[in-house]
């Protein structure tokens, strides 16, 4: 089993849970995120007529979802076809390998 985390622009959320909706990927976490990246962040008003403030950091949003191995490359073009518009700095999509699972409320182990 592999774990596939996407950092994505937070306006390409609604795009990227449509996608993993559409292949019945059930089970995903999502959580707001900052970073900085290749793409300076955009510069906001910090109040009604004030000056512009440049934040250190972009928003964003990483999703991770845990699927079998026959499905990774499914997910991460599902991914990249919701999320992509081909300019840089629009985020990363990282996979890595499970060695165990717990269920928390049976106390369950699986190896997968």
């Amino acid at each position: 089993m592999k774990r596939i985390d996407a950092i994505i622009p937070q306006s390409k959320m609604s795009d990227a849970f449509s996608a993993l909706k559409e292949l019945n990927i059930g089970g995903f976490t999502y959580f707001d995120s900052k970073g900085r990246g290749v793409n300076p962040p955009a510069a906001v008003h910090s109040g009604r007529g004030t000056s512009l403030y440049t934040p250190e950091f972009n928003p964003n949003l990483t999703i991770f979802t845990v699927v079998d191995d026959s499905l990774v490359e499914q997910v991460v073009n599902k991914i990249l076809a919701s999320t992509s518009t081909g300019l840089a700095g629009e985020g990363k999509i990282f996979i890595s390998d499970i060695d165990e699972i717990i269920d928390i409320g049976t106390k369950s182990k699986d190896k997968p």
